[in-house]
């Protein structure tokens, strides 16, 4: 009877223990608010006019909501992260349409960077 209540408290550890660890990460948003926030770097990166800004801003948003949706629907997978990745070229097809030839450069640039640094962070976990 002890052994039972015992494994059974030891389970009940365990669980929120994890539990506690899964609930660490930072919750990713709305795609209305990662939209604004990647508008915001942009317009403070790439220097964009007011004219630029509304056109961005909605590409952001209208590409937001489509990865959400994929991965609401899809998960992680091989899959849909190929998905994703040609939903990120029309993206920037779009992009280029509105941006400078040197915008669209640093704008290239500053997503390198992005992605080195989520590499980085990706090793420290």
């Amino acid at each position: 009877m002890k052994t039972n209540l015992l494994k059974t408290a030891l389970f009940l550890i365990v669980l929120l223990a994890a539990s506690a660890s899964f609930a660490q990460r930072a919750p990713l948003g709305t795609p209305e608010e990662r939209a604004a926030k990647l508008t915001a770097r942009m317009k403070e990166k790439l220097n964009l006019t007011a004219d630029q800004e509304t056109p961005v801003a909605e590409i952001n948003l209208k590409y937001a909501r489509q990865n959400q949706s994929l991965m609401e629907t899809g998960g992680r997978n091989l899959r849909t992260a190929r998905q994703v990745q040609s939903s990120m070229k029309e993206k920037d097809k779009e992009l280029k349409k509105v941006l400078t030839a040197d915008q669209y450069k640093q704008y290239q640039t500053v997503k390198e960077e992005m992605k080195a640094e989520l590499k980085e962070r990706r090793k420290q976990k």
